[in-house]
Order: structure tokens, then C-alpha cells, then sequence
């Protein structure tokens, strides 16, 4: 098997894991701790919070707004540690969520799936595309919908190499989860010239 294969393996594996998760969030977190990419929980780094003055033609319907309501916006990368994961584009329905909710994610690095986590969140993919060679390994976008069925976001993900670039023998992936096999691991290590 090449690198070249390995790796689109190993992004199908991430995209079917994402299809199959509640949250992205979640998702992420399960998959590097199951290959040892980085330590802590999930955080973002905003990068825009405002009111969109014009929303893309492709979000109006999905999020089936009342009479009333309006569309918020945050992008953000998320993050594990110092390791970048995605990037995400989020057009939510404030009105759809307490007001302790929009205070967090208008003034903290919460995630958005962190932060509605109490409305029991659920993604539906609504489009994904693989693409193992360009600076995004995948891309999705999904529909977040409470517990209760009600539409609260939109969301455009762009998942970022660093996921799948790991050594991908799993006795590697033991090592990085086992500080004493590393050590024995780099003890056995020869250099030649």
C-alpha cells in the first residue's frame, strides 16, 4: 500500500466517523485519542463572530427561519493543544438557543457543539467531498438539528491534514499513548553514517 493510499484511507475512515457522529466535535476528540494526535480537549480560535447582513442562498432553507428570526455567524478553527484539526464556517438561529448559549459563543473558545450540548445536537451531512491532495482533506457540510428535531445551524467544515498525517503503524500509535514504550522505542534507535 502507498503513503498516497494509506492517507485517502485513512480520510474515507474520518469522513464515515464523521457521517456516523452526533457532533464533529466529539468526533474529533474520539479520533485523536485513538491516534495520539495531541492531549487536552477541543477548543477553537474565533476568527469572525457578527449578524450577516447577507446570508448564502444555500443556508435560508436549511435552517427553515420563522417570522422573526435571524442567522447568526462564527468561523472558527478548531484545535487540539497547538495542533490545528478544521476549520468551520457556522450559521446558527440564535433564537433557537438559550441566552447563556449565545453569551458563550459571543464571548468565549467554547465549541459550538460544546456549547449546545444540553439541546442533545445531531449533524446530517448534507455534502461532502474528499480531496487528499489540496490543503483541506475534506470538506462537509452539515445541518445541526436539537434533539427535538428544530434546525439550529449550518455549518462548512474544512478538515486539515494534520488528522491523517500520523505514522499510520499502530504499534506507532500504542508508543504515543505510552511514554515508557517511546523511550524504549527511541533507546533501540541507530544511527549510521
Amino acid at each position: 500500500m502507498t503513503a498516497s493510499t494509506d492517507m485517502n484511507s485513512l480520510v474515507w475512515a474520518l469522513n464515515t466517523r464523521l457521517i456516523a457522529g452526533a457532533t464533529a466535535t466529539g468526533t474529533l476528540l474520539a479520533w485523536c485519542e485513538e491516534h495520539g494526535l495531541s492531549d487536552g480537549p477541543i477548543t477553537v480560535d474565533v476568527r469572525q463572530r457578527f449578524a450577516p447582513a447577507l446570508v448564502p442562498d444555500d443556508i435560508l432553507p436549511a435552517l427553515e427561519l420563522n417570522p422573526g428570526e435571524t442567522i447568526d455567524y462564527r468561523q472558527v478553527q478548531l484545535m487540539r493543544g497547538a495542533l490545528p484539526l478544521a476549520t468551520a464556517e457556522n450559521w446558527f438561529v440564535p433564537q433557537r438557543l438559550t441566552a447563556a448559549m449565545n453569551k458563550a459563543l459571543n464571548t468565549t473558545e467554547t465549541p459550538f457543539a460544546t456549547v449546545i450540548a444540553p439541546l442533545r445536537p445531531v449533524r446530517r451531512i448534507l455534502a461532502a467531498a474528499i480531496q487528499p491532495q489540496s490543503g483541506i482533506i475534506l470538506e462537509q457540510v452539515a445541518l445541526v438539528r436539537s434533539g427535538s428535531g428544530a434546525a439550529l445551524a449550518l455549518v462548512k467544515e474544512g478538515y486539515l491534514p494534520d488528522l491523517v498525517s500520523f505514522d499510520q503503524a499502530p504499534a506507532l500509535w500504542q508508543r504515543a499513548r505510552d511514554p515508557r514504550a517511546e523511550r524504549s522505542a527511541m533507546q533501540s534507535v541507530r544511527f549510521t553514517r
